[in-house]
């Protein structure tokens, strides 16, 4: 039976080729993302242990609570009188001392080295003159910076921004902005820099005061003497040091930390791109399962001979698996060795975006290999299994029958299975969207995976009639149009699972453009109702990122003629409510002149520095009302008691607390402010007040002047880039569903070369056989349009409806969008016909009609 199993891969390598394109695509995409992200962490892991292969011990505070992986840590600063405290320990080799913070080195054309919107973070440090304990290492021609206006950068900044030793760079931090002698250049490591993060060094003084706060460093770091191990120096330290919210560490710790960390910062990336390839693999199941379910049909006197010579039942069906198994082998083996090019090409585009991976070669990981040969392989004998049981049963007596046409359409076992299905799934994802179970998101995809499932069991029950509706247009006074509606038709089983591929891709797009418009409209609407500044100064960050603006930018606005109101937007991460959250800070006395967050109890320009303002969901969930206390624990500082001095109600745009500038002033270590809303004074005009504004932001490259309507097309801008992103992603599902059309269509062909000769025999063209078969292909594609647009329209507005608490209210379809997605369906069945087309053109009449 394996000969026979061979031989029946060999009988159908084309047609197999095809549905092993489909694995191929879906594996290099996983395998090129596993490759990536092994290369990234495997390359760091290594720089980390290199650089602090040195450090035996870390002196640092103490955070007051896990941060978790969506936020970067904080810790609290310690007192620089700790190192001279470690200096003194026995056992103690060297110490240096860690201070870092914002920085944002200026290029000579006056914009910023870096996007800090989209690209890698802009670091400031101290230098250290302990070489060993210093992860930076000066380049030939460079020296360490002494006193208050000199710097260190680091090669990768300085080969962007074509600076040398001896150049001055302007210098963005907390405080205001100034201008640095460079006086040396240095690589991070054996890097230019951490993946393409820019690094300015100052001495300990000037870091201090540019970075952090005087008298406080970030941490210590400690060499062991020789003979002293890390655990004997840890222990020691701690019993010399022993202060409340300082804690020792070991010098393996925090390179695992750092590890840790690099693969954290990695999770997303790596999940959007995994996810992503098992859409690819699930469009292509659907793929995989029409083809063997149209080779079964047609070896249908192939499988009744093999069980009238004595195969059982078993042996048939491990006849069709095992040629699945060979397909998803060799499938999963291409798509892996793909995979390892896209890695590389993935690896190039970071680079062009700024995120310069330090590795000479990719990484591949025996788990790589595994786990990619392991799911192309498992997905498609899967998607096999029912075709193969369905060649099982095919009786001896088959084999003195003509081909029998698959009719397979409505019967209560599909009506009943499909129904259950797409009720599991409806169940799964309404669970997942409005539930609150911890594994939401898992519970999202299986329901939609379900609910694609189910729509693609239902589909033959309605494929006949839709396909004559679909249909019509081009069946009208055309000859070929009412040819391909019938064979459309004729058999709605095959019809619905060709387009069941092109239904998931079609869905998905639909989904995105339907969240999307409707993100534009909520966030268009809450600015509209909600802020009532004239300008928008924009970092181009997110709330709890680690730049923005020095505060000094405000207090200059702050003198600027004309302005009224002014105040900056400040962020950081807390632990309040049981959770750990992003909270902002903004000033009191002017929160009322630039916003209408809907106050229903207190004043928000009466909050001290004591005070907090709470939406009305959480005062309604916390039970809360004027007066009540609520704590709010800071990384640095701790628990710090609020008590309740103004309840809002528009929480999309204020979240669900508001703290007042004097308590982030207290309480956060990074005093910058990502964003900053003004008033003009009345009888100002926008144009008057723009022109004076924009004097103050000459000093500040990365500040961005928008007004309200500027404003709300970079948000629907920034909106509109992750969709270009994903819907290119989601080409390469489309692109399978394609190749499925493709497949089917070929198939097919071979199926009915007597009718096709018979067609040409009496009168057809080989330009009207050509036109059947596009016009067969378009009512396919368009059939899986309708399905897909109208599952996504739904998934769309449940997502939606799940999102209502975090502002997304505004429910818009975008029609146009829409309609042009179910054009491009067409036109891209179109091109799928093409190849179709010509093979059944360029059939031999005579020997067409003589086929059996």
């Amino acid at each position: 039976m394996w000969r026979i199993t061979l031989k029946g891969v060999l009988a159908h390598k084309v047609r197999y080729a095809l549905t092993a394109l489909a694995v191929l695509l879906g594996v290099a995409f996983m395998a090129g993302t596993l490759v990536l992200t092994d290369t990234i962490g495997q390359t760091f892991d290594g720089l980390f242990s290199s650089i602090y292969s040195s450090t035996s011990a870390v002196i640092r505070g103490t955070e007051a609570f896990s941060p978790g992986t969506n936020f970067s840590s904080q810790r609290p600063p310690i007192d620089a009188s700790v190192a001279e405290v470690a200096r003194s320990v026995p056992g103690v080799k060297a110490v240096s001392v860690s201070i870092s913070g914002y920085a944002q080195l200026v290029g000579r054309d006056g914009k910023p080295i870096g996007l800090a919107s989209n690209g890698p973070p802009t670091l400031g440090e101290a230098w250290s003159d302990v070489p060993s304990l210093n992860p930076l290492h000066l380049l030939a021609g460079g020296r360490p910076p002494h006193g208050p206006s000199e710097v260190v950068i680091d090669k990768h900044s300085a080969d962007v921004g074509h600076f040398a030793v001896g150049d001055h760079v302007v210098i963005l931090t907390h405080l205001a902005p100034a201008s640095y002698l460079i006086v040396g250049v240095a690589k991070w490591g054996t890097a230019d820099s951490p993946l393409g993060a820019s690094i300015a060094a100052f001495d300990v003084h000037t870091a201090a005061r540019v970075l952090g706060t005087p008298g406080k460093v970030d941490q210590v770091n400690v060499q062991a003497s020789p003979g002293v191990s890390e655990e004997q120096l840890v222990a020691r330290l701690a019993a010399a040091i022993h202060r409340p919210g300082v804690e020792v560490v070991s010098g393996q710790a925090v390179t695992q930390e750092g590890e840790k960390a690099i693969r954290d910062a990695l999770g997303f990336f790596n999940t959007f791109l995994l996810v992503f390839a098992l859409v690819a693999l699930f469009v292509g199941s659907f793929l995989i399962f029409n083809t063997f379910s149209i080779v079964v049909a047609q070896r249908r006197r192939e499988f009744a001979l093999l069980r009238a010579v004595g195969a059982s039942r078993a042996q048939v069906t491990r006849t069709v698996l095992g040629e699945s198994l060979t397909v998803g082998l060799v499938a999963s083996a291409f798509g892996l060795v793909v995979g390892v090019g896209l890695a590389a090409l993935l690896k190039a585009g970071l680079a062009a975006l700024g995120i310069d991976i330090p590795a000479a070669g990719l990484v591949v990981t025996a788990r790589t290999v595994v786990v990619t040969m392991s799911v192309g392989t498992v997905v498609t004998v899967l998607a096999a299994v029912l075709p193969a049981r369905r060649a099982s049963r095919v009786p001896p007596v088959a084999a003195m029958q003509d081909h029998i046409e698959d009719i397979r359409g409505s019967s209560l076992t599909r009506v009943v299975l499909g129904a259950a299905t797409t009720l599991a799934g409806v169940a799964l994802l309404a669970a997942g969207l409005f539930g609150t179970v911890a594994s939401r998101v898992a519970l999202v995809g299986a329901g939609a995976a379900a609910i694609f499932i189910g729509v693609a069991i239902l589909g033959p029950l309605f494929a006949r009639q839709l396909s004559r509706a679909l249909g019509a247009p081009l069946a009208w006074r055309r000859v070929t149009g009412s040819l391909a509606r019938s064979n459309a038709m004729r058999n709605p089983a095959r019809t619905s699972s060709t387009a069941a591929a092109l239904m998931v891709g079609v869905a998905l797009v639909s989904l995105m453009s339907v969240v999307a418009s409707s993100t534009i409209a909520s966030v268009d609407s809450i600015i509209n109702s909600a802020v009532k500044a004239d300008f928008v100064i924009s970092s181009g960050t997110v709330p709890g990122s680690l730049s923005g603006f020095s505060p000094a930018l405000v207090a200059r606005l702050a003198e600027v003629p004309g302005v009224a109101a002014v105040t900056g937007i400040r962020s950081g991460v807390v632990e309040i409510g049981g959770g750990v959250r992003t909270i902002i800070a903004a000033d009191p006395a002017h929160i009322d002149n630039l916003f209408d967050i809907g106050v229903v109890k207190g004043a928000i320009a009466k909050m001290t520095a004591h005070g907090v303002a709470v939406s009305t969901a959480v005062a309604s969930q916390r039970h809360l009302g004027l007066g009540s206390a609520v704590v709010v624990t800071f990384p640095a500082t701790g628990p710090q008691r609020f008590a309740v001095q103004a309840i809002y109600k528009t929480r999309a745009l204020a979240g669900d607390y508001v703290l007042p500038i004097a308590a982030a002033a207290a309480n956060f270590t990074r005093q910058l402010d990502f964003q900053v809303y003004l008033k003009l004074a009345p009888g100002v005009s926008a144009a008057q007040g723009r022109a004076a504004i924009d004097q103050v932001l000459r000093a500040y490259p990365t500040a961005t002047l928008l007004d309200q309507a500027q404003y709300k097309a970079k948000q629907s801008q920034q909106i509109n880039q992750l969709l270009n992103l994903v819907y290119g992603l989601l080409a390469l599902a489309v692109l399978i569903a394609l190749i499925g059309i493709a497949n089917t269509l070929a198939l097919s062909i071979s199926e009915r070369t007597r009718e096709l000769g018979l067609l040409r025999a009496v009168g057809m063209t080989r330009r009207q056989l050509r036109a059947s078969v596009r016009s067969e292909a378009v009512i396919i594609a368009l059939f899986g349009a309708v399905e897909g647009l109208v599952v996504g329209v739904l998934f769309g507005w449940a997502l939606v409806a799940a999102l209502a608490s975090s502002g997304i209210t505004t429910l818009r379809i975008p029609i146009g969008q829409l309609l042009v997605v179910a054009v491009l369906a067409g036109a891209a069945g179109v091109l799928a016909a093409v190849v179709p087309g010509r093979r059944a053109a360029r059939l031999d009449v005579l020997r067409a009609i003589t086929a059996e």
